[in-house]
């Protein structure tokens, strides 16, 4: 698989919790942003490449008026043949969702949506400043649904200050109710220059404690599979053979290509990123260049350990014949200590997979310093959000940090 990330780096307002690259803009900045993404198409040479998955996040792609829009859509258009996608995600504000907005995305065949809900209660959408009724979202699901765009996301966030374990029951209630395709859960990390970082540092915010989030997490995945969604990876859950294939080629150490400020590639055994400052964006574009912050080689080594950190992040696991096919290494070889927490429990062999049980997802951040034995196995590497989190994503098992695209940042936390 291979796949095409295009990062629209604009809000209508900045949530407290968020840390990807965004800002509030003018319509004239964002349309010179527009022109300058198609340029990067043009320097990139998108049209060498067969693209199976197209994902448009942010930012909130959906705050650009329809015209510009669909400006953006003609562009990629000339490099990509959407009817040829597997998969083609574009990630939606609920705020924004109209009829002319969804007409103009199913003229254009896109296949998947995904809404960032984060919560249905009214007192913690106050508090992350994301007000949205549960009728009103209920109605424009409607809307996606008459225009045949059925395979729909939903984010939810979950381990929000002043949360309780009956808040989190309610939204899973709630949200299995409208019947989307795939949902992901993710629980709240504490970003550096966010404005929740600056009020918990000032003692103006409150977090609740990890014994608490740790029984939310397992709540929200005995939730979602005793109805009926396939617990496919830590954060994420789908309808069976809804599983994001975007998402998945990041997971499966897939080369993909990304466009726009702060978007990470990795083609070629490179890893590049874009800066991420939106005026030097576009000075470079200007001059027909793109200003990297990034752009490394990943060697085998890292490569290998890549293929740990993120293949464990599935429930299916890795699977050894395929390791060995890649690295032409035995996975035990690469990483002795497998085998030892294999015995110990906390690693369970099946077959040809090798994955985390159940009972230990939530402690994987140990379980993957075992195996990499050491305290920091990477000290900076640029993976991609989706998720989008995912934002897709933001991936955290404790310790190990990981930034990704986001394109998004990949911590590794549940």
């Amino acid at each position: 698989m291979f796949g095409l990330y295009v990062h629209i780096p604009f809000c209508n307002k900045i949530c407290p919790y968020c840390d990807f690259y965004k800002l509030v803009a003018s319509d004239h900045l964002k349309e010179k942003f527009i022109d300058a993404l198609s340029q990067e198409m043009k320097i990139k040479k998108l049209d060498d490449y067969l693209f199976d998955s197209l994902y448009i996040g942010g930012g909130s792609p959906s705050c650009l008026k329809l015209e510009l829009l669909e400006k953006l859509f003609l562009n990629l258009s000339q490099y990509v043949n959407f009817l040829n996608l597997k998969e083609f995600t574009i990630e939606l504000n609920p705020s924004d969702i109209t009829e002319e907005m969804v007409v103009l995305l199913s003229k254009y065949h896109i296949s998947r949506v995904s809404i960032g809900v984060e919560t249905f209660s009214p007192r913690l959408q106050n508090l992350i400043n994301r007000i949205l009724s549960y009728d009103e979202l209920e109605k424009k699901i409607h809307l996606l649904h008459t225009y045949h765009i059925n395979n729909i996301n939903i984010d939810l966030m979950y381990a929000l200050p002043t949360e309780t374990l009956d808040d989190l029951d309610e939204d899973l209630k709630l949200v299995i109710q409208l019947k989307p395709t795939h949902i992901s859960a993710y629980s709240l990390i504490l970003e550096e220059h966010t404005i929740f970082h600056h009020l918990y540092v000032n003692n103006q915010l409150v977090l609740i404690d990890e014994k608490l989030e740790s029984k939310m997490y397992h709540h929200v995945c005995s939730f979602l599979t005793k109805n009926g969604y396939f617990h496919y990876e830590t954060s994420n859950f789908a309808k069976k053979g809804y599983e994001s294939i975007h998402n998945l080629i990041y997971w499966n150490c897939e080369e993909y290509i990304a466009i726009g400020p702060s978007a990470c590639s990795y083609l070629n055994s490179y890893r590049s990123k874009n800066i991420d400052n939106l005026n030097q964006y576009l000075e470079g574009i200007r001059n027909n260049k793109i200003i990297m912050s990034e752009n490394d080689y990943i060697t085998l080594e890292e490569k290998m350990k890549e293929e740990i950190i993120l293949g464990l992040r599935k429930c299916e696991g890795i699977s050894k014949s395929a390791f060995l096919k890649k690295y032409s290494l035995e996975i035990f070889d690469a990483f002795p200590k497998i085998q030892n927490l294999i015995v110990e429990g906390m690693l369970r062999e099946k077959g040809d997979k090798i994955y985390i049980p159940q009972k230990y997802v939530y402690i994987g951040n140990h379980i993957l310093l075992k195996i990499l034995a050491c305290f920091f196995c990477m000290a900076y590497i640029c993976l991609p959000r989706f998720l989008h989190y995912g934002k897709e994503l933001h991936l955290t098992f404790g310790v190990l940090y990981f930034y990704h695209y986001h394109n998004f940042q990949y911590s590794l936390k549940v």
